[in-house]
């Protein structure tokens, strides 16, 4: 199934599981009835801020939006072709879900990160107990909480409170990397 299908089907469930009308979720995400209506019959194609904004409405993390159910793995080994998965963009940020897993309460998602020369993306924060844990592979990257980012090169880690506003920011050159979301029980 299309990534635009795949995610208008997940963000109406979330919607329904959580009982909120399609006026509220809009509302709280800051968004037109219309648009999100238009997302949840999958005849729009969603940007990385707008997901965002979602996801923190609904209470769930993002790659909950964008994999299918049937795609959860239940072997032991997985194999991760770099073209297998939709690439989600925004407007100084591209993802790609690579892995998404769960276990003991956690939910992780590993994601290929690509943040455009120039550009920045504040973003706001995610709800409480979670954790960003970023590899930059290529490229300088500021990034981290809001009130204290950190310049980083390749090579280099950092690992924050996605509950606090924060930034990825590439100010010279494309940065490419490894981003890992842990999300906490709650």
């Amino acid at each position: 199934m299309e990534m635009v299908k795949v995610v208008g089907a997940n963000l109406r469930a979330a919607r329904d599981h959580r009982g909120l009308s399609l006026s509220e979720v809009a509302r709280r995400a800051d968004l037109g009835k219309g648009t999100l209506s238009e997302l949840e019959a999958g005849q729009r194609n969603p940007t990385l801020e707008t997901l965002y904004a979602l996801a923190t409405v609904l209470g769930v993390p993002l790659g909950l939006l964008l994999i299918a159910e049937t795609e959860s793995p239940t072997a032991t080994t997985l194999v991760a072709r770099g073209t297998e998965h939709a690439e989600l963009s925004g407007q100084a940020v591209d993802v790609r879900l690579v892995d998404r897993t769960s276990s003991g309460g956690q939910v992780l998602e590993i994601y290929r990160i690509h943040v455009r020369a120039g550009k920045r993306y504040a973003s706001p924060a995610h709800r409480p107990r979670v954790v960003e844990q970023l590899l930059v592979h290529s490229g300088t990257l500021t990034t981290g909480p809001a009130s204290a980012p950190e310049t980083l090169g390749p090579g280099d880690y950092i690992r924050f409170d996605g509950g606090v506003d924060h930034v990825y920011a590439a100010p010279h050159v494309d940065v490419h990397g490894t981003l890992v979301m842990r999300y906490g029980e709650g």
